[in-house]
Formats: C-alpha cells, sequence, structure tokens
C-alpha cells in the first residue's frame, strides 16, 4: 500500500505498487515502454533525480560491451554540483538497462552513439528536467497513483532502506544528500512498524 508523506511531498510507493506501475507500463503498446520501464526502476533503486535521468548518456551506464557496474554521476548532472557514484549491481537496474540499450541499438543501427541521450524525447534528444517531471507524473497517473512525482523513486527507496535498518549515513550517500537532516526528511514513518513495535512491549 503507498504511504502519503507530509504536505507537499511525493507519495511513497510499496514494491507492490511499483509492479502496478510497471504492469501498466508494459501492457501498453505505447512506443517508449522500455524506456519508461528504465526510467522508473533507476528512480526507484538508484534514488535518481529528474534531472539525473535526464542528463544521462549512453556511455554512463555503457561502455560498448557491456553496462559497467558504476555509474558516476557528473557534478553537472546533480542538484549539489558534486558528483557521486551509484553501483549498478542490482539486477532489475542492470536488466533494464540491457534492455533500453538493445532497443536503442536495433532504432539507431550504425547511427549507434555511447555519446546520445540515454532517454530521449520525441525529439531524440535529451529531456529537459522539467519534461522528465512531466514524464513520471503521467506513468504515475496513469497507473492510479495521482499523488505520486518524480520523487517518489527517491522517498520510495530511502524509506524501504530505513524501514530495513540500513544506517541515516548509509541511505545519505545512496541518496547524495549532503547532510543527515535531509535524509531524515524524506524517510516515511512506517506506522506498521510503529505498531509492531508498540504491540511488542
Amino acid at each position: 500500500m503507498s504511504r502519503l508523506g507530509k504536505t507537499g511531498s511525493a507519495e511513497v510507493l510499496s514494491d507492490q505498487d511499483l509492479k502496478i506501475v510497471l504492469r501498466v507500463i508494459t501492457s501498453s503498446d505505447a512506443r517508449g515502454c522500455v524506456r519508461n520501464v528504465a526510467i522508473v526502476i533507476l528512480s526507484h533503486y538508484l534514488a535518481l533525480r529528474a534531472k539525473e535521468l535526464a542528463s544521462l548518456k549512453v556511455r554512463d551506464v555503457y561502455d560498448g560491451k557491456k553496462i559497467v557496474d558504476v555509474l558516476r554521476l557528473l557534478a553537472s548532472y546533480t542538484k549539489g554540483k558534486k558528483h557521486r557514484d551509484v553501483s549498478l549491481t542490482n539486477r532489475k537496474v542492470r536488466d533494464a538497462l540491457e534492455n533500453l540499450i538493445t532497443e536503442l541499438k536495433h532504432q539507431d543501427g550504425e547511427r549507434f552513439s555511447l555519446d546520445s541521450a540515454l532517454f530521449r524525447s520525441q525529439k531524440r534528444g535529451h529531456f529537459s528536467a522539467n519534461t522528465m517531471v512531466q514524464l513520471l507524473k503521467n506513468i504515475y497517473v496513469s497507473a492510479g497513483f495521482k499523488n505520486a512525482s518524480s520523487h517518489s523513486g527517491r522517498r520510495s527507496l530511502i524509506t524501504k532502506l530505513a524501514d530495513k535498518g540500513v544506517s541515516v549515513n548509509d541511505i545519505r550517500l545512496i541518496a547524495g544528500h549532503s547532510s543527515i537532516a535531509t535524509t531524515q526528511r524524506y524517510i516515511q514513518e512506517n506506522p506498521n512498524k510503529i505498531a509492531n513495535i508498540m504491540g511488542a512491549i
């Protein structure tokens, strides 16, 4: 079940909610299905911001032979203008990227370039941060999550990690936050966890 955060904050989606979103995307015949799956997966499993997703080039995730092990988000991509490294070890992330690269190679043929946008707009160039925000919003609304936004992936991952007992500092590093206080604001309280704790006293 999804959880609403504080006023104005993005909806936190559960694993089941995410499955619904991905099922809606893949059941659509619309162009961009493989791209949209990869965008949602990277948002939810890597906590990437809309600007970071929009900025990615093929070479950031693919070296010409295989998906790289570490994605280096350049300073120009990030909110704080500081680079950060993101591990690409998650199988769902790698599968989504491999499917996307295969599609791009098929579409481009000999024109395939490592310097092209990883996620392409209708004009085949990079999305802007704002158009990526709108794309993610449209995807969530079509799946029935009207309160979800481009930040839902970040909040969902951060909250999930906190629920699993991952330290706030480790979560801060994953999210690319400069302070623990910022990370703590992202963590959505889990009422079921609190109820279990109180019931065990």
